[in-house]
């Protein structure tokens, strides 16, 4: 049992002898390239300097794995250990974990002996917002960002451009935000839902996704923005339709589900501008990764069957459908991607042996899963299960316990050779269309995704993770953070409704009934 509520738990903690007492004139000394450790110390502690205070030492120490760290409270001080910024990085929020709930006289906090040594279980611990189908807005990237370093994750997937809107700027194509971003209605209508709200024109400027960008990676967070294509593109296409196979006008579309709207993959003016495009949005994004989403392009694949340039290229290429034609589509966007010097993701229904080796695959649904399951032997995977980690579905069908209990092998994972570099929750925006209603779907749940990425899995105890979760909660309450007071089915379904439709859905108001009745008690 931890002395102090530390979430995702440690994969090793010891009680030690003594104590060492912090206050804000305790120094923190860090070597140069630890400097986002210390600043994250000093931010909580408010730190000047006072002879006589002592200090918080990180220091680098060779050999140690990725992303690992120790920490070690006695008597004679409070000492970090990390290879990498990473490590100093989670040390520090680690600390200043213990520092929030340590005891406190006259301003300064006294922190019980003891060891950490840990490393996470998963190199990749990702989270997914989508901002092309509901726009959030920089602040709210941030405070999303906030939380996800408290709980150790290292990935922040940004979904920016779909059917409902492409959300950052292009100076080479100018009507992508002038045409693409723009669409009649704030509120999609779908799963019941009518349109709601009047004309909804959002995006993000450069500068803004370089502030974004250099924001999560002062707190160790990689970004990886995702351009979906050859589907999902109605946005791409009704400022530029010319690139369709037909050419045919159509709008940025104000309704939920899976359009036959796609790139042509027989015009070479299509390569062409997707890679002028690249070329400028990979110089916003300076991470290892590129999502080029690839994702539920089958109702395209006829559209293309239809195509007179689509089947020359296929009947040159000896292809026999549309399936098969997107992974010739892919592989030429792929190469693009590698030329400006990043690892293409996709989405699992899309890739096949054709593809290359290079290409990570992001599970989301079994399509043709024992294919699937052969791709991860051959190549990296992220898993995301729909089952698991699609956070925009109900708590009725994904309950907070369900999403903890996660393990590789509930979804055909795990065995050796396998090659599974993490897991990743996700956010899709149809019916997310506030801050609020993103915090509800995204916490508590968000805690337990941490646990099950970081912590091993031998480690991980249903009780135990609730006992801590209360604290987490108490801290949410105190800094603004709508959690959702619902964990687990409170009404009867099978599997509709499947989405829990934000702050319009039954689940938030059960939810604010039992917010209100807890502040009354």
């Amino acid at each position: 049992m931890l002395k102090y509520n530390i979430l995702p738990k440690p994969n090793r903690y010891d009680e030690a002898p003594g104590s060492y007492t912090v206050s804000q004139g305790t120094q923190v000394l860090c070597a140069k390239e630890f400097l986002n450790a210390g600043n994250y110390l000093t931010a909580y502690l408010k730190t000047t300097p006072r002879q006589g205070e002592g200090a918080i030492k990180i220091k680098k120490t060779q050999g140690m794995a990725a992303e690992s760290y120790r920490l070690r409270v006695s008597n004679d001080g409070i000492l970090i250990e990390a290879s990498d910024p990473a490590g100093a990085f989670y040390g520090a929020v680690t600390l200043r974990t213990i520092l929030m709930q340590a005891k406190k006289q006259n301003g300064k906090a006294t922190v019980e002996g003891l060891f950490i040594a840990d490393e996470p279980q998963y190199a990749y611990r990702g989270v997914q917002i989508d901002d092309a189908r509901h726009f959030f807005g920089k602040d709210v990237v941030k405070r999303v960002l906030d939380s996800m370093a408290m709980l150790k994750l290292n990935t922040l997937h940004w979904h920016l451009s779909d059917d409902q809107g492409f959300r950052v700027e292009s100076k080479i194509f100018p009507e992508l935000v002038s045409i693409g971003a723009k669409r009649k209605y704030a509120g999609l209508k779908g799963c019941g839902m009518e349109h709601r709200g009047g004309e909804y024109f959002h995006y993000y400027t450069q500068e803004e996704i370089r502030e974004v960008v250099a924001y999560a990676a002062s707190l160790q967070i990689e970004v990886i923005p995702e351009f979906d294509i050859p589907g999902h593109t109605t946005a791409i296409l009704a400022a530029y339709p010319q690139l369709s196979c037909f050419g045919e006008p159509v709008e940025v579309t104000n309704e939920n589900g899976v359009f036959d709207t796609i790139l042509c993959a027989g015009n070479e003016e299509v390569y062409d501008f997707l890679d002028k495009l690249f070329g400028e949005l990979c110089a916003l994004f300076p991470g290892r990764y590129f999502h080029l989403g690839g994702d539920e392009a089958s109702e395209g694949h006829k559209v293309w069957e239809k195509c007179p340039k689509c089947r020359a290229l296929m009947e040159e290429n000896g292809l026999k459908d549309g399936k098969a034609l997107q992974g010739l589509f892919m592989s030429r966007a792929n190469e693009i991607v590698k030329k400006y010097g990043k690892t293409t993701i996709a989405w699992n229904d899309c890739i096949g042996d054709g593809f290359d080796k290079s290409i990570v695959c992001q599970y989301w649904h079994a399509h043709n899963v024992s294919d699937v399951r052969q791709q991860s032997y051959k190549r990296e995977f992220i898993l995301s299960p729909d089952a698991f980690f699609y956070f925009d579905v109900s708590y009725a069908n994904i309950p907070l316990k369900k999403a903890y209990k996660f393990k590789e092998s509930k979804v055909g994972f795990g065995k050796p050779g396998q090659r599974v570099r993490g897991i990743e929750c996700t956010h899709w925006s149809e019916w997310i269309d506030s801050e609020q209603a993103l915090q509800f779907a995204m916490f508590p749940r968000l805690a337990a995704l941490a646990e099950a990425a970081w912590t091993h899995p031998e480690l991980r105890r249903w009780k135990d993770f609730k006992k801590r979760l209360l604290w987490l909660k108490t801290y949410w309450r105190k800094t603004g953070v709508y959690y959702s007071r619902l964990e687990k089915r409170k009404w009867n379904v099978k599997r509709f409704p499947i989405y829990h439709l934000g702050t319009d859905g039954k689940e938030f108001q059960i939810s604010e009934r039992l917010r209100a009745k807890e502040e009354t008690t």
